[in-house]
């Protein structure tokens, strides 16, 4: 455990050296952010802010989707150091505690709506905790958040059959034309899940590809590629309360603590 640490607290002096991260793009995931004590799925207000300075300080910034799309098609380009700033759920204090701090360091992120769900609460992990209603979503969308898809009732993809996730990708897209909130066709799994054997996985992809999903992010931690192997499996970075130090310092790096 010793050597371990010594080699973790070389690399990470040697990486935090560099100018730039080349070809590397960290995609952060994020549920709460709030003045609360942490746990699996909230990051306390404070730890956030000193994460949000830590990524400031290493020349860090935050790109959109929407920027990243462009860049992939060739009109146009990444900063040195991108990074995606993503948020599942769409709490309604996402913009009082998460959004402002964001900004306090030049950074804006992307929100994944559970779009059925939205003016409810988070029934899926347990209720009582509100999330945006339609408002909300225009307020913080006109203030410089982009917003994606999260499913329509915060399904688990694992455990549906192609015809449900086109008619759960199908709910969100015409739900939020309808009521005219500009959005990316990325989406985030919920729970991560998602068809792990063939054929499914694959039809699946066709199915993206058809509906025109530019983009679907996973949890992998690990840090993703700014040119992906796959769109479909982005990886992106459970960030949690305890990762503060060394523990932000190694995950934003290779995007776990463990080997």
């Amino acid at each position: 455990m010793l050597s371990l640490l010594i080699i973790l607290l070389t690399a990470s002096a040697m990486a935090m050296a560099l100018p730039r991260s080349r070809g590397r793009l960290p995609i952060l995931m994020y549920h709460k952010v709030r003045p609360a004590p942490a746990d699996d799925l909230t990051v306390p207000l404070d730890v956030f802010n000193s994460q949000m300075a830590v990524l400031a300080d290493r020349g860090y910034e935050s790109i959109s989707f929407a920027r990243l799309q462009e860049f992939h098609r060739g009109s146009g380009t990444l900063p040195a150091r991108p990074i995606l700033l993503t948020f599942d759920d769409a709490y309604a204090d996402f913009e009082d505690y998460a959004a402002m701090a964001m900004r306090e360091h030049g950074f804006d992120g992307t929100v994944f709506l559970p779009v059925g769900c939205i003016g409810g609460e988070n029934t899926w992990d347990g209720g009582g905790e509100p999330l945006m209603n339609w408002d909300d979503v225009r307020r913080v969308a006109a203030d410089g958040t982009e917003f994606a898809l999260h499913s329509f009732n915060h399904d688990n993809y694992h455990d549906l059959s192609l015809e449900d996730m086109r008619v759960d990708l199908a709910r969100c897209m015409a739900e939020l034309d309808a009521r005219d909130i500009p959005y990316r066709k990325v989406l985030a799994y919920p729970y991560g899940g998602f068809p792990r054997t063939e054929p499914m996985r694959t039809s699946m992809k066709e199915l993206f590809r058809e509906l025109g999903l530019e983009y679907a992010v996973r949890i992998g931690s690990r840090i993703e590629r700014a040119c992906p192997r796959d769109p479909y499996e982005m990886k992106r970075v459970n960030v949690q309360g305890v990762d503060r130090g060394l523990r932000f310092h190694i995950k934003r790096l290779w995007g776990r603590t463990r080997l």
